[in-house]
């Protein structure tokens, strides 16, 4: 059927009624249909785009319950409402990503690890093999090599550079980077004009836990959100939208 679905759906008490999304023929959701002016929004402007997925979310609203200790019967100031709004969002995103967690954190995970290392540099391939032996045989420690004679900013912090993600910088540097392990000197090599001494000194792995559990949840949901508000900018149909709680 291409019709209104019948009804309103409800947020919460107090609040005015979401706009009912249309279904078709196959049981899904086609965009819903606001007045002309906002229409011409939707479909001219990035504007059109915040709106809908403004939508979804009012139609998500309505569909999460809170506990009864959470809800009131009038929600007027903007706190409360916002609050309750954020609350059922972040259920509804514990709900429906909640089993995708584990292989989303796993294909991720090389770009959420952190690394602290060190580097020399300079364009003197003789005074970098020189520094690197007097290094290797304790005679000079490497930030004070990187403070003297490397010839790059980091210098300043005694070669010192991080926390960053492994796959940031030159990809020759995370190359030899990840398969280092820590306190391993590496070099020197040439990297363009310059020849280049590494240490690592702190490999960071991130752990999924219940910390880093809400950006993950985040990051799932922000994807999916961005593919619903696609199709219907593009005026695509999307699977009806469901939250079945969690346990």
């Amino acid at each position: 059927m291409d019709a209104q679905l019948e009804g309103t759906t409800k947020i919460w008490p107090g609040v005015p009624p979401v706009l009912p999304p249309l279904v078709d023929e196959i049981g899904r959701w086609s965009p819903p249909v606001f007045d002309s002016a906002i229409q011409r929004l939707v479909e001219r402007s990035d504007h059109g785009r915040l709106l809908l997925q403004l939508w979804i979310e009012d139609v998500i609203c309505g569909l999460v319950a809170l506990p009864h200790d959470q809800q009131s019967d009038q929600l007027e100031d903007v706190e409360s409402h916002a609050a309750a709004r954020a609350e059922r969002l972040r259920l509804f995103r514990k709900a429906a990503f909640i089993l995708q967690l584990e292989e989303h954190f796993s294909r991720t995970k090389r770009q959420r690890d952190r690394i602290i290392y060190s580097m020399l540099r300079c364009r003197d391939q003789a005074r970098v093999q020189e520094l690197s032996l007097a290094i290797r045989e304790g005679e000079i420690d490497f930030s004070t090599a990187a403070i003297r004679y490397s010839e790059g900013p980091e210098s300043a912090q005694g070669g010192r550079i991080g926390p960053i993600a492994p796959t940031v910088g030159h990809p020759e540097l995370n190359q030899r980077l990840e398969i280092a392990n820590e306190g391993d000197l590496i070099g020197p090599f040439p990297v363009g004009d310059q020849h280049v001494l590494l240490r690592l000194d702190t490999r960071i792995n991130t752990r999924l836990d219940e910390s880093t559990q809400p950006q993950l949840l985040e990051e799932l949901y922000h994807d999916w959100l961005q593919r619903q508000t696609d199709a219907l900018m593009e005026g695509r149909s999307i699977e009806p939208i469901e939250y079945l709680p969690v346990p």
